[in-house]
């Protein structure tokens, strides 16, 4: 009788074996159903794509410098997503030296994504990306201010000093040779009279990818000047300065003189020629006797004098 219920008991735990195994696997189907079911998908759009070469290469023309990425997960780690934490990396640090400047071009898969977010990689689009490895070499090259909007009217750039005047430029070897010059991130020139200096961060060539610039900043200092026009009036009289009360008559020869004036455009335009007076000093002279006197000119405000011709004229006072 004890052998038979042995033999009995064992029966029974090969069976709960079983059911134990079973349940396992439909308690597994069943998680997958659920999670499936309760799972959320979302799109990052333009996460950056890194490709990594070995040292000393530096990758050229990359077909793709951004894609997007189909997450699925649940809503948490779905809303934990962040592109700038977000990037698709591919490393090629093992392609052979024979691999040098020819085209290549790669799957991007869900393994290649790195993200500190739960949520699961399920595609990328574009699903591929193209590109060649060169050696990477360095050459300095000069650097140059770009320029936005203009100075007020009246107003222009007079000088321009980078400093440093060159920057180290590191890159493809094959494309260093074409670059002749780099340039800063324009600088704002609207409503800027004064000269001033700023600090300029220098803009690596767009005509390939993964370019380095040393020092990434330059001081830009900028001379900005007036910008004058000249206007001449001609025929403006010349006027005696004498003293108040009965004065004798005066013969002023020649009678009249040419006036340029400098000043904005806008000011020189609106000028009444009235305004402008040319005058010489008569008050201590003598009857009967000739004198070569210096023209003097009254501008009005925002022009200023620029030449007069002739400089001086003949007086004399009659007896």
């Amino acid at each position: 009788m004890a052998d038979r219920l042995s033999v009995q008991e064992l029966r029974d735990r090969r069976a709960n074996r079983w059911l134990a195994a079973l349940s396992l696997v439909l308690a597994a189907i069943v998680w997958h159903a659920i999670r499936d079911a309760i799972s959320f998908e979302t799109v990052l759009r333009d996460v950056p794509i890194l490709v990594r070469p070995g040292e000393g290469l530096t990758v050229l023309d990359q077909s793709h410098d951004t894609a997007d990425i189909r997450f699925r997960g649940a809503q948490s780690d779905l809303a934990n997503l962040d592109v700038e934490r977000t990037r698709i990396q591919v490393d090629v640090s093992s392609a052979p030296s024979s691999q040098q400047g020819v085209r290549m071009s790669l799957a991007l898969r869900p393994s290649h994504v790195r993200s500190p977010s739960g949520a699961r990689a399920v595609r990328i689009e574009p699903d591929e990306v193209s590109f060649s490895i060169d050696r990477e070499g360095e050459r300095h090259v000069p650097v140059k201010a770009a320029f936005q909007d203009a100075p007020p009217e009246g107003y222009e750039i007079g000088s321009v000093t980078c400093s440093p005047a060159t920057v180290m430029l590191k890159g493809p070897l094959s494309k260093l040779q074409e670059v002749e010059v780099v340039h800063t991130l324009p600088i704002d020139l609207q409503g800027r009279v004064q000269s001033f200096k700023v600090r300029g961060s220098v803009v690596p060539p767009a005509a390939f990818a993964g370019a380095r610039v040393d020092p990434e900043r330059v001081a830009v200092e900028v001379g900005i000047v007036e910008h004058a026009a000249v206007r001449r009036l001609d025929a403006v009289p010349v006027r005696a300065l004498v003293r108040a009360g009965p004065s004798p008559a005066l013969d002023v020869e020649p009678a009249t003189v040419q006036v340029q004036l400098q000043g904005r455009v806008a000011s020189l335009e609106t000028l009444d020629p009235a305004a402008v007076q040319a005058f010489v000093e008569t008050v201590t002279l003598d009857r009967g006797v000739a004198y070569e006197l210096p023209v003097q000119i009254y501008v009005p405000p925002g022009v200023r004098l620029h030449s007069v011709a002739p400089s001086s004229v003949k007086v004399t006072v009659r007896k």
